[in-house]
């Protein structure tokens, strides 16, 4: 966006407002950091079989030690760590991957308990399974 187009249309918003909207807006962030790309929010799929679910996230470049997994209610799971740069910023020259910390909280298909999930990190994916509601039910 062209910095005079969005002078310019600070400008015409302020006029419709009898607060100064922007200045308080902008002394929680400043300019350059709307422009930055959004927060990291790894994505993931989720695959069945007959007797297991099987979610896979990206989280390229998280270590084990920067990574936490929560079952937060037995339907809601949470992950959340620290995407580290692999060197110093003062190397960089231009940058698209994004670094620092996620959060990404999802709906589980069926209900599950911590002791049945399985976790395991390779190549850059989190792997997580637990067994169906069907294999449970049966096997008791």
């Amino acid at each position: 966006m062209d910095i005079e187009k969005m002078r310019k249309w600070l400008e015409i918003t302020n006029e419709y407002r009898e607060s100064n909207f922007w200045s308080s807006v902008l002394k929680q962030k400043h300019p350059d950091e709307f422009f930055r790309e959004a927060v990291c929010n790894p994505k993931f799929d989720i695959y069945q079989n007959e007797n297991y679910y099987f979610i896979i996230f990206e989280i390229p470049g998280v270590n084990q030690e920067d990574l936490s997994i929560n079952l937060i209610t037995n339907t809601h799971l949470k992950i959340n760590g620290r995407i580290k740069p692999v060197l110093p910023f003062e190397m960089e020259m231009k940058r698209e991957r994004i670094y620092g910390d996620f959060e990404r909280v999802i709906e589980l298909p069926e209900p599950t308990y911590v002791h049945l999930m399985q976790t395991q990190i390779y190549n850059g994916l989190l792997h997580i399974s637990y067994p169906r509601k069907s294999v449970l039910n049966n096997s008791q």
